[in-house]
């Protein structure tokens, strides 16, 4: 069997095109569902930000609901996917010392994330430490939920 030029050229350009082909269907079924998640969150935070002007920095939490969780200049404010206020707290209210208190003295844990979510009725402060996550409740500091690292 004879290899001439004009044949090698013809395989190689099909190889080439096959190739493009798979990379754009790659490109198109890996990250098409991640850009059309991040602009549905996207659609929520801005339908967020245009009811309620003065919010700012709107987080997403996911744990029995998705909630969205922002803050204007003395509260901060849950809201439900349809971007309905669901809760809301004065930002003097806020107990970042006695949640770290709380988390050494019944856990034997040190903190290294605080933040703010929402458990299955109220909100909470979600709580990383070095033996796993624990949600407590916002106004009582009582367990909502404790996931151990490694379970």
């Amino acid at each position: 069997m004879k290899i001439n030029g004009k044949s090698v050229a013809v395989t190689c350009g099909l190889l080439f095109m096959a190739l493009i082909v798979i990379f754009i269907e790659i490109a198109i079924f890996i990250s098409g569902p991640a850009r059309k998640f991040e602009d549905k969150v996207d659609r929520q935070i801005a339908k967020i930000k245009e009811s309620y002007a003065r919010i700012e920095d709107v987080q997403r939490h996911v744990f029995h609901y998705v909630v969205y969780i922002g803050e204007d200049s003395d509260m901060y404010v849950w809201f439900n996917e349809k971007g309905k206020a669901i809760a809301s707290r004065k930002k003097t209210s806020y107990q970042k010392a006695a949640v770290n208190a709380l988390i050494e003295k019944n856990y034997q844990g040190k903190v290294s994330k605080v933040s703010l979510g929402y458990g299955y009725k109220n909100p909470v402060y979600v709580v990383n430490f070095d033996k796993g996550e624990v949600l407590l409740d916002y106004d009582t500091l009582d367990e909502v939920y404790y996931l151990k690292k490694g379970e």
